[in-house]
């Protein structure tokens, strides 16, 4: 039986993603890159803005400065303070959670998680129990930053269940041994992404939040 749960922070417990790629779009077409939202949501959700950036200039030739991501952190905090939100629900599934408290491990920059997480009012669910990919050698979906948040709260990375909701984190989690809930309901089309996130080794899938303490009490 689990121990503890992680969840990912964009997409699952704030609902930033939008947010992130229309931003995204923006930036490559400033550096002369079109690409439709739709793409970059289906190709980089859940990869880091550095990932996102190495595999463009590798595909087009093109050069980004080096300052693109502190660019990229300091335009999508702008947005968060006027249109971030809490994933619909999710203040209510984890207070109703007999696991508390929880981490998160995210892909973000560890400062945009702790500012999406206070302006969300979704903090005091986590604390600093926060794991980003600038804490570990290698973002996912490598598994490191599931293995570093197990460790941190002197726990085997099989004995914390994971939420996500991206390939690419359903992918890192499986790697680190976790079991992995993977979370549709910020995609636009959930049942097609479901059928991803199960073949990326997610054990269930679910659309709600309102959900999650009953599967949560059911996994094993």
């Amino acid at each position: 039986m689990f121990k503890h749960v992680i969840f990912d922070c964009d997409g699952v417990l704030v609902d930033s993603e939008a947010l992130s790629m229309r931003l995204d779009v923006a930036i490559l077409a400033e550096h002369g890159v079109a690409m439709g939202i739709a793409e970059a949501h289906r190709r980089f959700v859940g990869k880091t803005f550095a990932a996102m950036i190495a595999e463009v200039e590798a595909e087009t030739g093109k050069r980004f400065p080096a300052s693109a991501s502190a660019d990229k952190d300091r335009r999508l905090l702008d947005l968060y303070a006027t249109e971030l939100r809490a994933v619909p629900g999710v203040h209510e599934a984890l207070s109703a959670i007999n696991r508390q408290p929880y981490s998160c491990a995210s892909n973000s920059p560890a400062e945009r998680v702790r500012v999406a997480l206070a302006i969300t009012g979704l903090e005091p669910f986590f604390g600093n129990r926060i794991v980003s990919f600038e804490d570990v050698k290698h973002g996912k979906p490598a598994p490191d930053v599931f293995i570093e948040a197990a460790r941190r709260v002197g726990l085997a990375p099989q004995d914390c269940l994971v939420v996500e909701d991206s390939v690419t984190g359903v992918t890192a989690a499986t790697r680190a041994g976790c079991p992995v809930l993977g979370f549709t309901g910020t995609w636009a089309h959930p049942d097609e992404h479901g059928r991803k996130l199960l073949a990326a080794g997610a054990q269930s899938i679910f659309a709600e939040m309102a959900d999650l303490p009953a599967l949560i009490a059911a996994t094993r």
